[in-house]
């Protein structure tokens, strides 16, 4: 890993699982924006850290995902430095059976063996309509990004760059997105179209890369999603219950996985376009003996 300049104080960190941002407040010391994922990341962060003299003041957490918040606590633990968040992520962060709400799919168990590291406790909380925060001395700009999670935030270093964590994917993780992520595609949507009124210098996507220009990217981001939308509803032949609906999408986008943790993540987005589609007036739902059935309109 290595600090890549971008502007001003402003510098990326291409990490295994993403790309993170670093902002310099002096020399030595500078904020971490989002902290990868602990089993592929710690270690090269570390490394970046010492070998550089450079160290994290504060941490910024845009969403409490595994590939976002990794390395929250440890890094805490380490450089004794503070985490800020947003009121909706900090609840999620505190405990392994919070994490649970976004993955229903897996047992106590198993999210305990897959999160047990990825916890960890807020220090600053960024309240809902904060727009501007001041964090370890540096103003920072708060973009309110929800749907990807219900607190997704994008942060604005005051060299006007802006990282947008996961709203916004580049075109090689689309191109392999069968199934993307979303707590509410609703606002996820929302959240995308709202980047055509920010103006930055440079823009920094998690799933990766830094644009000087996203106009088209947002459209190619919002066109994939409505298109997944199309295909999800293309697979409700007849009656079916969630089950069915899911295991039909899963055939028709060739998925393969068996893991608790994948299937438990499409289960999650696949909900999001049910409800997209339902909340949308596209489709009927009847609730009969504790299950859902879904039919088109």
């Amino acid at each position: 890993m290595e600090l890549k300049h971008i502007k001003g104080n402003t510098y990326a960190i291409d990490a295994a699982a993403g790309t993170l941002v670093y902002y310099k407040r002096s020399e030595r010391e500078g904020i971490l924006i989002d902290t990868g994922f602990a089993r592929q990341d710690r270690e090269g962060l570390v490394r970046l850290f010492e070998e550089t003299g450079v160290r994290p003041v504060g941490i910024i957490v845009s969403h409490t995902h595994y590939d976002h918040a990794g390395n929250a606590e440890y890094l805490k633990g380490r450089y004794g430095c503070p985490i800020m968040a947003s009121l909706a992520e900090a609840g999620t962060a505190i405990s392994v059976m919070s994490y649970r709400c976004a993955y229903p799919a897996m047992t106590p168990r198993e999210i305990e063996d897959m999160m047990a590291d990825e916890c960890y406790s807020v220090d600053e909380v960024i309240l809902p309509g904060e727009r501007v925060r001041v964090f370890c001395g540096v103003p920072f700009g708060i973009l309110p990004l929800s749907g990807h999670t219900p607190g997704h935030i994008g942060v604005v270093t005051p060299d006007q760059v802006a990282y947008l964590a996961d709203t916004l994917m580049g075109e090689e993780a689309m191109a392999s997105s069968k199934m993307p992520s979303a707590v509410c595609r609703a606002d996820d949507l929302k959240a995308k179209r709202s980047l055509r009124a920010l103006h930055c210098n440079a823009y920094v996507l998690a799933h990766r890369g830094v644009y000087e220009e996203i106009g088209g990217l947002i459209d190619k981001n919002v066109a994939m999603i409505e298109e997944r939308a199309e295909l999800v509803y293309d697979c409700l032949q007849g009656e079916l219950s969630e089950e069915e609906w899911v295991r039909a999408v899963y055939r028709r986008l060739e998925m393969h996985s068996k893991q608790a943790f994948k299937c438990a993540v499409c289960e999650r987005n696949m909900r999001s376009f049910i409800d997209y589609l339902a909340d949308g007036g596209r489709v009927d739902i009847e609730r009969r003996e504790g299950v859902c059935w879904y039919r088109k309109k």
